[in-house]
């Protein structure tokens, strides 16, 4: 009977325990909770519809295919140090990249890089439960549908479809993630910015009409696609790849809420 009654206590003290790490895994001070409440703010709504995804002109980015999406919002930015910093302080993980963030020129609002696809991954996961969203890396087909702003006909993710290239061309280069302008949509970076990762793992395109598609399993590749690389040339198309536990290669990423209203 005593230990039946001992092994309730140590039940009640280890239920006690879990609730109170629980709760305070959601205990924020102003300021992170700021910075919180800023990345719901900055998801910008992206009206579904259909587009014709791809290019003809470049090999792995063909052959265009139609493909409809539902609505979703994205991060108006890449994530930052500061976001991805509050991520790690939070859950007792190292800091990424401290001895690159020594450089003068790398701030807080600069874009955070050096992680893989599983720490991109997860850190939309753990803000979508702080948030109480659906948050995930977008898809790549979520993706180039909001850098060419739902689907237009441009070759870069800016408010004119174009970029001046030439010796004192800065895109491609470490600025904070607000410093080139946006494309119609209100999206920073997504050309000229760092390249990011998605959800799917690399596969060739179809020929096939397809709704929301999404290569949650490998076909031809281990590897994650990775898009927004900088090129001078049909940067909104440009398509990569990388094995989904590299950090080094400098890449980044944004989130997708796949909620198909607008986040209030």
């Amino acid at each position: 009977m005593k230990n039946i009654k001992f092994n309730k206590y140590l039940n009640i003290v280890f239920l006690l325990a879990l609730c109170t790490s629980c709760n305070s895994q959601k205990e924020f001070t102003p300021e992170e909770q700021q910075i919180l409440d800023n990345a719901k703010a900055n998801l910008v709504f992206v009206e579904g519809g259909t587009f014709i995804m791809g290019t003809e002109s470049m090999m792995l980015s063909r052959p265009t295919h139609e493909v409809t999406l539902d609505s979703y919002s994205i991060n108006k930015y890449e994530t930052t140090f500061k976001e991805y910093d509050l991520y790690t302080s939070k859950n007792n993980l190292d800091k990424i990249a401290p001895d690159y963030r020594n450089q003068d020129d790398m701030g807080p609002n600069f874009g955070a890089i050096f992680m893989t696809w599983q720490q991109a991954t997860d850190y939309c996961l753990w803000l979508g439960k702080q948030l109480d969203l659906p948050l995930d890396l977008p898809t790549e087909a979520q993706w180039e549908y909001a850098a060419r702003s739902r689907g237009l006909n441009v070759a870069h993710a800016t408010n004119s479809g174009k970029i001046e290239g030439g010796d004192k061309d800065n895109y491609g280069t470490d600025k904070e993630v607000n410093f080139f302008p946006p494309n119609p949509l209100g999206l920073y970076g997504l050309s000229g910015g760092r390249p990011e990762w998605t959800r799917d793992w690399r596969a060739a395109y179809g020929r096939e009409p397809i709704t929301n598609p999404i290569t949650d399993s490998i076909v031809i590749s281990s590897e994650k696609i990775i898009r927004g690389y900088h090129t001078l040339v049909n940067s909104v198309y440009n398509r990569g790849s990388r094995k989904p536990d590299l950090w080094q290669a400098g890449i980044g990423f944004r989130c997708v809420c796949n909620k198909t209203t607008p986040v209030n």
